[in-house]
């Protein structure tokens, strides 16, 4: 054998070894991620097999999990591990694709993950008939972030018209409880903003301008209610079934718009209540919040999610009539 030919087919039995040893990797820790009873070592082989399907040239792997299902995959195995089950798992047979389907809401509702193209360090867990995007994971960076406005549309202005409160919580039950999971076991950085339940807990709002009539509209939905809309400091509040209680207000604040950052708070005594939940329990205070977006919203991580300021317009200004100032609220009488 002449030396040229020998190199060549060294050369080319090399080439085949890299691309083997490559899909040894991969089907190694694809294994492992569905086996392993360690939660750590699937944290790290998602953050391992994310970096893309195999791109070999020689040794060609027709079929493969993508990113985005490898994510899935995870979140299937991390939530074994938290006890959660509220859900199922769909696997087409002619295609590696995984797809969550949440047990109890019966709508036509389904989630897969979609790889962040500006940073495939995360990926966005995305309703598929809607494109909505309801949070962000990223493995590497131990961080999971909630959209507010997403959740908001799937969840109050589309589900809630077709399902009770109770089969939606089963859903938003499952999302933060996995977060929790994540956060006590890895040590990760949580955006709860509109699923926060903790009583102290300031809802930090995205605005354009002074909300004015922001209250009033809030007065006129409650009248058909059996609560009622009562002055606070630089507010309003109100105090719902149970105990719960509502309070919108602001803070002086001159870097804002109008002078006043205003805020919800959400009180039940036991930490227990987030403003989702308030917005599915409450039809006219859900309706009232719908109408309120388009001036106001529930802040998101504008990096991750976009910037939520673009999409608000002004509110029409209307007259201030002055607020009582009671500090502890009590509910109507009926």
């Amino acid at each position: 054998m002449s030396k040229l030919l020998e190199e060549r087919v060294v050369a080319y039995t090399d080439l085949l070894t890299e691309d083997i040893n490559r899909t040894v990797l991969m089907t190694n820790n694809l294994r492992e991620l569905a086996q392993t009873k360690d939660a750590q070592r699937i944290h790290q082989l998602l953050s391992d097999l994310s970096g893309g399907p195999l791109q070999n040239e020689w040794v060609k792997v027709p079929r493969q999990y993508s990113v985005a299902d490898i994510y899935m995959l995870a979140l299937d195995r991390l939530m074994t591990f938290a006890g959660l089950n509220s859900y199922e798992i769909f696997t087409p047979e002619d295609r590696e694709e995984i797809t969550l389907i949440p047990n109890e809401i019966n709508l036509p509702a389904a989630f897969q993950f979609v790889v962040d193209e500006q940073d495939p360090a995360g990926a966005y867990l995305v309703e598929v008939n809607t494109g909505l995007r309801i949070l962000y994971w990223s493995p590497v960076n131990k961080r999971l972030l909630f959209n507010a406005d997403d959740l908001t549309d799937l969840l109050v202005a589309r589900y809630r018209k077709q399902t009770t409160a109770a089969r939606i919580r089963v859903f938003t039950e499952l999302i933060t409880q996995f977060a929790y999971y994540l956060e006590r076991e890895f040590a990760y950085d949580v955006d709860y903003n509109i699923l926060e339940t903790q009583d102290e807990f300031l809802y930090q709002l995205v605005q354009l301008d002074m909300p004015a009539g922001m209250l009033d509209r809030l007065f006129i939905l409650s009248a058909e209610s059996d609560f009622f809309l009562q002055g606070i400091k630089n507010g309003a509040g109100m105090v719902l079934n149970n105990g719960i209680e509502i309070r919108i207000f602001y803070v002086p604040d001159p870097t804002v718009a109008g002078g006043q950052r205003w805020q919800f708070q959400v009180i039940d005594g036991l930490d227990a209540v987030s403003w989702l939940d308030v917005l599915l329990d409450y039809d006219f205070i859900g309706a009232w919040y719908l109408i309120e977006r388009q001036y106001i919203a529930i802040k998101s991580d504008g990096v991750i999610f976009g910037n939520q300021a673009a999409e608000l317009t002004a509110d029409p200004l209307v007259e201030k009539r002055p607020m009582i100032e009671i500090e502890v609220l009590q509910p109507r009488k009926v």
